[in-house]
């Protein structure tokens, strides 16, 4: 994947409702520079969030899974680093898509609920960030804050603290056979919104 000055990418912040167009001003290894078309202000993004980066490359349409790195309200640009990305022509469903979507998380039977940023998710499995402090094989009830509500329970299996945040691991166990079928539903959906946006900038350009 290559993205190089003056292409015109997607991204998307899970304080916003909708994907917004960008134009690339920078891009230097992984990390890039994007000028929004639309005013930054409209994302509540801050240092450490994950977003999702949707771009096109040799009539591929890739999302990169990024975090945020910079927010320039006057110049009305986003400096991202890109940690991973796949293509959405990769038809697996275990293999992890890049999201940034809110969920509240719950231990057991409590009613306090901790805020998580999903960043990225697949059929099995997903990563969260968020300030609380969990511990190792905790198993937690997630209210996925999506386009399709989505209800499950995860396992924490791997735990790092990085500069801003938690980042977890979790392996998603499933006690029923409709939320599988909602989840695949709802990735097949994010792919489909992802293509259909970048196939719009080429038909504008």
């Amino acid at each position: 994947m290559e993205i190089r000055v003056g292409d015109l990418v997607s991204i998307r912040h899970f304080s916003g409702t909708k994907l917004f167009k960008s134009l690339v001003l920078e891009s230097n290894n992984n990390v890039i520079l994007l000028k929004l078309m639309e005013d930054v202000a409209l994302l509540n993004c801050s240092k450490g969030d994950p977003v999702v980066l949707g771009s096109e490359s040799e009539n591929n349409v890739y999302i990169s899974s990024c975090t945020t790195l910079n927010t320039d309200k006057q110049q009305n640009t986003l400096e991202l680093k890109i940690d991973n990305y796949e293509t959405t022509s990769n038809k697996r469903l275990f293999v992890r898509f890049p999201v940034s979507l809110y969920a509240e998380a719950r231990i057991g039977q409590s009613t306090k609920k901790y805020l998580t940023i999903i960043k990225n998710i697949s059929f099995n499995g997903m990563m969260i960030h968020t300030k609380e402090d969990f511990p190792l094989f905790q198993e937690l009830k997630f209210d996925i804050r999506a386009e399709i509500p989505i209800h499950l329970k995860a396992t924490i299996i791997r735990k790092v603290k990085d500069e801003y945040n938690y980042e977890y691991g979790l392996k998603i166990n499933y006690t029923d056979v409709h939320t599988p079928n909602l989840l695949k539903k709802y990735l097949i959906l994010l792919k489909k919104e992802q293509e259909e946006f970048i196939k719009k900038f080429k038909e504008e350009q």
